[in-house]
């Protein structure tokens, strides 16, 4: 049933969050990665579901309001694509355009969804299947295993750092997993800087809330764990201080604007999960301490002025003067009038985005995003976005605030989770993170962090036990 003190699903859930890092950071320029974690979620979810738990239940989440966040997650898209009559879809605005390239082939008299492109959209309903078991996955773990995941989230996040730094220091087309990727910059598994920065500020916090339990075990006199007594507090500091100091220099090596503003937001997340256990430190400890983060400091300094070349680059990527965003969100405001309420469909943001960029802003690219989730959202799904996107973070402010209340004991993973979830939103002001399976399932990991932890005795039975039974009543 387990493998070294650590349950099979604790494993899956490790590998899985590890893959989704590695294989979704391509976004939609890079479909076979996307792909290939798409038949990964398939595969281990194969596995999560047919593998018995040690007290023989069906390992799925126990908590009512994290089944209605994956409910309202996958109802835009399937509503977009219920097929309607004429006399209904004709009459939604924005709806010409269809109904004359429909004319053309005897097809404007038929039934139609909602969506101008169901294929489109049928491609984003799948992609929401990654993020989604990544919730219901972290949502069906006690504590402890959540506790695991977090540590493969920084594991697989230092790795990644280490690969960009790597891709710095050897040149612009060193080790870089996709073809289109931001160049001379530190993306690690990630094609995008933004999103790499993001995941960068993620393996931060997640190395708080991983640290925080050595922390007061090393501290907590004669009940302290005795695994702790060979590392004291002030090695922790240390290793926290050493891994801390590292992600955040990297995310000012990504050259991503919003990211490195984003670094305020997790320390202040970091001190928020840190400051239980911080007043443990006293006297000589607390020396100790400040002397470790002195020489993280100064070894960090060295190194930043070793790649000055780099922060200048970083620095002067803060003139917003040449910055397209302005001009694209300007469009998109203009295509989700065209389009309310009803929206486009999810997906078909750049179809729309074609008909409806001016004149005087048409050059040699394609605007594939808003590089505003919001916008972009609004323009996909019109007014049911509105309100099942309410409903959401509703739902989410409702989770976070029952989790602080009622599990004081989770508190280190609970404010993680909303530090990610945070991280996320905001940066979708200026980007999309959650365009990126990398991200979409880090998401998914912090939401399912605020889920109850299930209870022992309280679930259904396994999917073997079920077969097994029907099997059973066959042959009877």
């Amino acid at each position: 049933m387990r493998l070294d003190g650590i349950s099979r699903h604790d494993w899956l859930a490790m590998a899985f969050v590890a893959g989704a890092v590695i294989l979704g950071g391509g976004g939609s320029p890079a479909p076979q990665t996307e792909l290939l974690l798409q038949v990964l979620t398939c595969v281990v979810l194969l596995l999560w579901l047919w593998l018995p738990t040690p007290d023989g239940q069906l390992p799925l989440p126990r908590d009512r309001m994290a089944w209605a966040f994956g409910g309202l997650a996958l109802a835009l898209p399937l509503l977009q694509l219920v097929p309607m009559p004429p006399s209904v879809w004709q009459a939604l605005p924005g709806q010409e355009g269809r109904i004359a390239a429909l004319s053309l082939i005897g097809a404007a008299d038929h039934w139609q969804p909602l969506s101008q492109s169901p294929p489109r959209t049928l491609a984003g309903l799948l992609s929401l299947v990654p993020p989604l078991f990544a919730g219901f996955a972290v949502a069906s773990l006690a504590p402890a295993g959540r506790q695991r995941v977090l540590l493969a989230v920084v594991v697989i996040v230092l790795c990644s750092s280490v690969l960009g730094a790597a891709q710095v220091s050897l040149g612009s087309d060193a080790l870089r997993i996709y073809a289109e990727s931001h160049r001379d910059y530190l993306v690690g598994f990630q094609a995008n800087r933004n999103a790499q920065s993001d995941i960068l500020l993620i393996g931060a916090v997640a190395a708080g809330a991983v640290i925080v339990p050595m922390l007061a075990a090393a501290g907590g006199g004669r009940r302290r764990d005795r695994s702790a007594r060979r590392i004291g507090p002030q090695a922790w500091w240390l290793i926290l201080a050493g891994v801390v100091g590292l992600l955040l220099l990297a995310v000012v090596l990504t050259g991503s604007r919003m990211g490195i503003a984003l670094v305020a937001v997790a320390v202040l997340a970091l001190w928020l999960i840190l400051r239980p256990v911080s007043g443990r430190l006293r006297g000589r400890r607390m020396v100790g301490a400040l002397a470790g983060g002195a020489a993280v400091l100064l070894i960090a300094g060295y190194l930043l002025l070793q790649s000055n070349t780099m922060l200048q680059r970083s620095a002067q990527r803060f003139d917003a003067t040449s910055d397209p965003r302005g001009e694209i969100w300007q469009d998109s405001l203009f295509a989700i009038s065209a389009a309310w309420p009803a929206g486009v469909g999810l997906g078909g943001f750049q179809p729309a985005m074609l008909a409806a960029e001016r004149l005087e802003v048409l050059d040699g690219t394609r605007p594939n995003r808003a590089h505003n989730d919001y916008l972009e959202f609004l323009l996909e799904g019109g007014l049911p976005a509105v309100l099942i996107g309410g409903a959401a973070i509703v739902l989410l402010v409702l989770l976070a605030g029952r989790a602080l209340r009622r599990r004081p004991e989770d508190r280190a993973q609970i404010l993680c989770g909303c530090a990610v979830l945070l991280i996320i939103a905001l940066h979708s002001f200026v980007d999309y993170p959650l365009r990126s399976m990398a991200l979409a399932c880090m998401f998914g990991v912090g939401t399912g962090l605020l889920a109850t932890p299930p209870r022992s005795g309280v679930a259904s039975p396994s999917g073997r036990a079920i077969m097994a039974r029907a099997g059973a009543e066959l042959a009877a």
